[in-house]
């Protein structure tokens, strides 16, 4: 699957901006994404591919987790590069059913509490969208890009790509909430030039109003 997948629905507008800073060994991106009202938004997942060029490869023993804690996946939005092995640990003292219900990749742990399933190499790029089967108001995704040079937005709707390399990128915005069932309608990516010693500030407003993530529950009454 293309990283061509990830590209903003709704992405209306992606500015590119060259900011002055002191020398360094490679240049920063920042990112800043809002809604269609102006607000900022979290969750939001910025990547960078280069133009005509290749990615160093993923280290060896990479890994990420999404655990199952108070009846809640964390993180709601992981982003890994591939070839990442990913854990999913339950925190909980109650049975989940975690399975995947869309993506490149596709995997399933039938009921289990305290015994951590084997990792899961995520080798395939694409979006992953996570689902307890008990608890269906838990859900996650994970995506997974052929770059090593990825972010994700806080509640401020900000990111921080350091250590991009000198030369030309194409520049990813997207939100699990652009998707829509049966249907992808990618946008242009944004092409920037990195150098030693610059800031590349991305600004990047979307056609919506995210989804806000699940929240943590308290345990019901017979949780022990």
């Amino acid at each position: 699957m293309s990283h061509r997948f990830f590209a903003s629905i709704g992405l209306i507008a992606l500015v590119a901006m060259v900011t002055a800073s002191a020398p360094a060994p490679a240049g920063t991106l920042v990112a800043q994404v809002k809604d269609r009202n102006g607000n900022p938004v979290p969750n939001a997942v910025i990547y960078a591919i280069p133009v005509g060029g290749s990615t160093p490869a993923v280290s060896a023993n990479a890994s990420a987790v999404v655990e199952q804690q108070m009846f809640k996946f964390e993180p709601f939005v992981s982003v890994v590069q591939a070839g990442t092995r990913m854990r999913f640990p339950n925190r909980d003292r109650s049975e989940h059913h975690l399975k995947v219900l869309s993506g490149p990749s596709a995997f399933e742990f039938k009921v289990y509490t305290r015994k951590e399933p084997e990792p899961v190499l995520m080798d395939k790029v694409g979006l992953v969208t996570l689902q307890c089967l008990i608890h269906d108001w838990m859900s996650a995704h994970i995506y997974v890009v052929d770059s090593p040079w990825f972010g994700k937005t806080s509640r401020a709707g900000s990111a921080v790509i350091e250590g991009v390399p000198a030369g030309e990128y194409d520049v990813y915005v997207t939100h699990p909430s652009v998707l829509i069932p049966g249907q992808v309608t990618p946008s242009g990516p944004r092409r920037v030039k990195m150098d030693s010693s610059n800031v590349q500030v991305i600004e990047a407003k979307l056609e919506l109003v995210p989804k806000a993530e699940p929240t943590k529950r308290y345990p019901p009454p017979h949780y022990e």
